[in-house]
């Protein structure tokens, strides 16, 4: 389905994103799950020596104000009264060799870098209150920055260095930034009329609202366009192809008793990785679980069954493996980096 794009009214709401922390939900202690048997996973980091954020999860009796939750940055389905809030808290570098992500210590979350295997030391690379990131091919992270009340958008070399450099103001929160060469920026603007994703031209200070929507994920070889979340009035997050040059939308994947949030897209451009709320069959509770779904939007697959939460899905540079974020096989439901093979072709 395609229309043209138009601008939405929304009912003024409140920021969410700083109740966004890690979730305590029961946890199944296995690693995996018999319907997981073919993923091959591998835990990269130990609880014992991280404190790893991700987003906020939670079960509610109701979900009964679904105009406050399509106008909020949290994805929600009402079929399950269920809710998180979708944050990017792990990234790869350009050449797939190290793994980025949030780490909690002495009140501050800040971003980690560490070698992609399963074994290395970490190197704290921001001494910020982060929220959200991602790693452009500029090797630089760009994050959302939290400086009193607001949240900017902020940059930093990922290898050296501790310079950063605040690239938005003036708003109440941006966050979840994407760039291909950190030539232009995209976020996530959250205000009072909703969230929307914006783009900043670093050469000319170019400030652009592209749509409503968040979550915005880059496509490098079409610049005009991009996958983002929205929120719908029936009560389900969905992921939509934008074309904000032209004007043209596109719904990719939407589901009557799922929805779907943190997009990304794989390096041959075929598939996008997902999170999804699931109920586990193992003792029917509600969690979020790794999808894939084709950029046309056939061939839904879950990939992910454990009853933990998994989310911020990453993939490898040669496509074959996604790394992900999971608090499986651990008693604290702490979060951890996990990989998982994939061979769906």
């Amino acid at each position: 389905m395609k229309t043209s794009v138009k601008v939405l009214g929304f009912a003024a709401v409140s920021v969410l994103l700083a109740s966004c922390g890690s979730s305590k939900v029961a946890n199944y202690l296995e690693a995996f799950t018999p319907e997981e048997s073919g993923l091959n996973l591998v835990k990269l980091t130990d609880e014992s020596t991280n404190s790893i954020i991700s987003g906020n999860s939670t079960k509610e009796p109701a979900l009964a104000n679904r105009a406050y939750y399509k106008n909020s940055s949290w994805a929600y389905s009402a079929e399950a009264h269920f809710k998180w809030c979708p944050l990017r808290t792990l990234a790869i570098s350009p050449d797939g060799s190290k793994l980025a992500y949030l780490y909690k210590a002495n009140g501050q979350t800040n971003i980690m870098v560490r070698n992609a295997g399963a074994q290395g030391a970490a190197t704290q690379r921001t001494f910020r209150d982060v929220l959200s990131f991602s790693w452009a091919k500029d090797n630089k992270l760009y994050f959302s920055d939290q400086n009193g009340v607001n949240y900017y958008i902020s940059s930093v070399n990922a290898d050296q260095g501790s310079m950063m450099q605040q690239i938005t103001n003036g708003s109440v929160a941006d966050w979840n930034p994407a760039s291909l060469d950190g030539q232009k920026v995209f976020f996530s603007r959250q205000s009072a009329n909703g969230p929307s994703v914006w783009s900043l031209d670093r050469k000319d200070g170019t400030l652009t609202s592209c749509a409503s929507g968040y979550n915005v994920c880059l496509i490098p070889n079409d610049p005009e366009a991009f996958y983002c979340v929205r929120n719908s009035s029936a009560g389900r997050s969905e992921i939509w192809y934008i074309n904000y040059i032209k004007g043209q939308e596109t719904l990719i994947l939407t589901d009557e008793k799922r929805s779907f949030a943190n997009p990304a897209l794989s390096p041959d451009g075929k598939w996008l990785a997902v999170e999804g709320n699931s109920t586990s069959a193992i003792n029917n509770v509600v969690n979020t679980d790794i999808f894939v779904v084709r950029t046309d939007g056939s061939r839904l697959t879950q990939l992910t069954f454990n009853p933990s939460s998994d989310m911020c899905p990453v993939w490898a540079k040669d496509g074959r493996s996604i790394y992900f974020l999971s608090t499986r096989a651990n008693r604290e439901s702490k979060y951890n980096i996990w990989r998982m093979n994939f061979n769906i072709e």
